[in-house]
């Protein structure tokens, strides 16, 4: 009898405590996340451009010698996702995607009379993370930051041009049509920028107008791969993408 007694005693102290502690935990809808921002916007590209000449692994081709390479701005779209769990800091998963560019090798001497050639084209998108630190709290209309993180930079849709690949075979480097490749990158990113908010009492969410400027580091090892007689070979060239970026963006927060 006294064994059951204690068995049942233990068992309501047991069962008791267990809802006590169910009552107590929080619900996860009713902790406090902090905000979440979408953003979707254009993106104004300018690569620094910055490449040495195409040459063998050793010995330098002499129609490419001193050639640089020339690349234009780029337009492009980029969509953005923050998450602000206190009110100075964020952490921002941004991408951009396939800014289109042409390559063309100044200072080229494969062709009398003109000093350009070009090389072929590619698009380079990105993807950036940051940890983002903002001067202001939340009650002010515009909202200034800046933030530091890394990217990811794929170079793809990579093609040689028809131009290029004639030069290859006329000058008898080539026996037949060859491939420009470029590769992906690792790096870091800074950025700065300022959100501006706007609550109109008809919407459910507020409409956040974004500027931000970006900089950051990439760079790659292109190669121009063509058959020969005795079987193949390929042209080296280091290439410093390193762009400077100005995103416009519209966005709701959460």
């Amino acid at each position: 009898m006294k064994l059951k007694g204690l068995s049942r005693a233990a068992m309501t102290l047991i069962l008791t405590s267990g809802a006590t502690i169910t009552h107590a935990q929080e619900d996860w809808r009713d902790i406090e996340w902090g905000d979440f921002i979408v953003r979707f916007g254009l993106s104004y590209v300018t690569p620094n451009d910055a490449a040495t000449s195409l040459k063998y692994r050793v010995l330098q081709q002499w129609d490419l010698y001193n050639s640089s390479w020339e690349i234009d701005t780029a337009q492009t779209w980029q969509i953005s996702g923050v998450w602000r769990p206190s009110d100075r800091w964020g952490f921002e998963l941004m991408h951009i995607n396939s800014a289109s560019y042409d390559v063309t090798l100044d200072n080229f001497t494969g062709n009398p009379g003109r000093d350009q050639i070009k090389l072929g084209d590619f698009k380079a998108s990105t993807t950036l993370a940051f940890a983002n630190w903002y001067f202001l709290d939340p009650s002010y209309f515009s909202r200034p930051y800046v933030g530091a993180g890394i990217n990811y930079t794929n170079y793809h849709t990579v093609s040689i041009s028809r131009q290029f690949n004639e030069y290859l075979i006329d000058s008898g480097m080539s026996v037949a049509p060859g491939s420009f490749n470029m590769g992906h990158s690792w790096d870091w990113a800074l950025q700065a920028g300022i959100d501006f908010n706007l609550d109109f009492r008809q919407f459910q969410y507020p409409l956040i107008i974004n500027l931000a400027a970006l900089y950051y580091m990439s760079d790659t090892n292109p190669t121009v791969d063509f058959p020969t007689d005795l079987g193949s070979d390929r042209l080296y060239s280091h290439f410093d993408y390193d762009p400077w970026i100005i995103n416009i963006g519209l966005g709701t927060k959460f």
